[in-house]
């Protein structure tokens, strides 16, 4: 598991304690949890649970909560601002409209019964590509184990993703 750790740190996971020793590492992770996806979770900077039966209506404002959680893990990359929400009534049509990279982007996601539009993430993908090497990579983790309702994204390199790919056989792909 201590190799492991290692692996998920040269990725780029917990620079909060890039002091510490690898030892010293270890032992606060395992503190918390002897599970790998635990501990990579533990660090919301760059991974992200989400759940894709989200409850999807209007009085939630997911999307908008989307925009923010990815605004939050990327490293400052990603950075909407006027962000606003609009249902026209409880089944759509939807509009989100928000300000990354200077330009107003508009997206009109299809309103699915309570599941979020996977256009969401490649259109954050796609704002990500116009200042940085860092992209949210769909990961299903070692053996699709972590395929399910929740997906989960992380913000990673491609010599990131490859190490992590290579080394521990975690499944990715660019949504």
């Amino acid at each position: 598991m201590t190799e492991n750790i290692s692996i998920i740190r040269q990725a780029g996971f917990f620079k909060k304690y890039e002091t510490q020793r690898e030892i010293e590492f270890s032992d606060t992770l395992y503190e918390i949890t002897n599970d790998l996806y635990s501990i990579a979770s533990q660090d919301e900077e760059w991974f992200l649970d989400i759940d894709l039966e989200a409850d999807v209506c209007a009085d939630n404002l997911v999307y908008t909560s989307l925009l923010d959680k990815f605004s939050k893990a990327s490293n400052g990359f990603f950075k909407p601002t006027d962000i606003e929400e609009i249902w026209n009534s409880e089944e759509g049509p939807i509009k989100l409209n928000f300000v990354s990279n200077g330009q107003t982007i508009i997206f009109e996601p299809e309103y699915m019964d309570d599941w979020i539009d996977g256009q969401i993430f490649r259109l954050i993908n796609a704002e990500m590509k116009k200042v940085s090497t860092e992209l949210f990579y769909l990961c299903s983790g070692p053996n699709d184990e972590w395929f399910g309702q929740n997906v989960i994204f992380i913000r990673l390199t491609e010599s990131e993703k490859d190490l992590l790919a290579d080394k521990l056989e975690w499944k990715f792909s660019e949504e």
